[in-house]
């Protein structure tokens, strides 16, 4: 039998195919030039933050808009459509970069020597801010020392003055003279880039009568606000956004209504919103119960059940309830800031690196979460000491087959790659996170996941090529001592840790002893110096 011919394509089939490859050829051209505008702007964020600055410089922001809003006149484009486009791609610009450019690229390579180093350890970021947010509530005096030296934290410190708390810095110290309380209606907060800055300003906000309003730098203009929507009527609040093109900040809280004496949290909280909302319920009518507090929000509340129980405020946190009991706060006048867990855990974790030892400056919290990290840094062979007001974590001790635990904790998640990585084989528990397996698969480890979203580390080299933008503070540390395992690992991005933590890069420079290089002696401006002529 003669073979039959293929069917010649419709005319309507060619035109189909001949628009597909036209529109997807733009697509992909689109596509290009907006990765090529984020790193950009991205390169341009990354040099700001290291210089302390935003990491969107407000001036440009506007210029870009103006050109954009001209370049679009007579293009028959909608306007409100072109605006809303305009601040999606904005926001890719705020997230990690994917590409593995060998740009301008920071080094990973330390030292392979054991340790012999001492730092002041930093303090930890949350319980600052929430011996803040007390004492400014409450109206009374504050002496806090080893403030750490964080943008956000600064940023918060600032707010609180927008608030009417007024404070100043002493080098590492923040005074806080007595005030009349929070003042809250018709005030414009402003919160930086933390969403912890803004959780802590809202939840408080919540307690009184009126409107207040909240903005931030750009990281906040895309917050997603959905579960606070949930929440909030229930405790008598409500919060809209000022700006259709943003889901998040610039937002409006209209706040005084009835409140609910118990309330059970919705899914997807924030844990930095659950542990600012305990802080709070001392000044809410009859205090307040929260029911459902999701595992990972556990630290975030116990260190406010800590706070409001040294001020004398009846609260506990019993499995996933805690109950607040309202009342009148005793702040105390100077009290103690303990270690970072998730910044100074990276140090403790050092000598499963290299060996040797680190002493770090400053009381390790006596916390569920504290004493997770201890036990699986035990488990890598580190073994600890403790003096007056400081830790010690030296390795070479007998190490353990078991599981890496304190993934369980989202924050902690990075730490528990980086030493999976360095046992070769492990298991991780805790929730898989897309930037663990993004890491792994720039790699090439071998690794599995398991039917309960676990992590499974095989083994074998690792390997490394280009640079990675770090989409967190945290994944930065990982990469540091990931480096140990795998040098030369290159960040787009390490300025960001130098904001909220300026001292960790010199130390890590200068390990094994870490001495920090002193700062360059400023000369006087009225130094008087003359100029002496030898005669031969």
């Amino acid at each position: 039998m003669p073979k039959e011919s293929p069917a010649t394509p419709s005319k309507t089939a060619v035109v189909k195919e001949k628009r597909f490859l036209e529109i997807s050829g733009m697509d992909r051209e689109l596509l290009n030039i907006i990765e090529r505008r984020a790193a950009l702007l991205r390169r341009e964020g990354s040099w700001r933050r290291s210089k302390n600055m935003s990491k969107v410089d407000p001036q440009l922001e506007k210029q870009l808009r103006a050109s954009w809003e001209k370049a679009g006149e007579g293009l028959g484009l909608d306007p409100r459509l072109s605006r809303q486009l305009f601040g999606v791609i904005n926001q890719f610009a705020l997230q990690p970069g994917r590409s593995a450019s060998t740009g301008n690229s920071y080094n990973l390579a330390p030292g392979r020597e054991p340790a012999d180093a001492r730092i002041d350890g930093p303090r930890s970021r949350r319980l600052s801010r929430m011996w803040m947010a007390m004492a400014a509530s409450a109206g009374q005096e504050l002496d806090l020392k080893n403030v750490p030296d964080s943008g956000p934290v600064k940023d918060f410190a600032k707010a609180l003055i927008q608030a009417g708390a007024s404070n100043k810095w002493d080098g590492s110290t923040l005074e806080m003279p007595a005030s009349g309380g929070f003042q809250f209606e018709n005030a414009m907060l402003f919160a930086g880039d933390d969403p912890a800055n803004f959780y802590l300003l809202l939840a408080f906000a919540i307690g009184h009568m009126g409107r207040t309003k909240f903005t931030g730098q750009p990281a906040l203009q895309m917050l997603d606000l959905g579960p606070l929507h949930k929440l909030l009527p229930k405790i008598g609040a409500r919060l809209a956004a000022m700006n259709p093109n943003n889901p998040g900040l610039p937002a409006r809280l209209e706040s005084g209504g009835p409140m609910d004496e118990e309330i059970d949290l919705p899914a997807g909280i924030d844990a930095e919103f659950a542990g600012a909302l305990a802080l709070a319920a001392w000044s809410f009518p009859g205090g307040l119960t929260i029911n459902s507090i999701p595992a990972y929000a556990r630290p975030a509340v116990a260190d406010a059940v800590s706070v409001l129980n040294a001020c004398g405020i009846e609260a506990s946190l019993e499995k996933s309830t805690c109950t607040v009991s309202d009342g009148i706060p005793k702040i105390p006048q100077s009290p103690s800031l303990p270690l970072d867990v998730e910044l100074a855990s990276a140090l403790l974790a050092l000598p499963a690196f290299c060996n040797g030892s680190v002493t770090v400056n400053g009381d390790w919290p006596d916390s569920e979460i504290g004493g997770l990290v201890l036990q699986d840094l035990q488990a890598m062979g580190i073994e600890f000491t403790t003096g007056t007001s400081c830790i010690t974590a030296t390795g070479g001790g007998e190490k353990q087959d078991a599981d890496i635990a304190m993934g369980v904790y989202p924050g902690l998640y990075p730490l528990a790659l980086a030493l999976g990585l360095k046992k070769n084989t492990a298991k991780l528990d805790g929730p898989v996170q897309d930037v663990a397996v993004e890491l792994l698969d720039r790699m090439n480890a071998d690794y599995e996941i398991t039917d309960n979203n676990t992590l499974e580390l095989k083994g074998g080299e690792l390997e490394w090529e280009g640079s990675w933008c770090s989409p967190d503070i945290r994944w930065t540390l990982a990469c540091a001592l990931i480096a140990y395992v795998r040098p030369h690992i290159g960040l787009e991005n390490h300025g960001e840790l130098t904001v909220i933590w300026p001292q960790f890069w010199n130390f890590y420079n200068t390990l094994p002893t870490g001495r920090m290089k002193p700062r360059p002696a400023k000369e006087e401006p009225n130094d008087v110096r003359r100029r002496i002529k030898i005669r031969s």
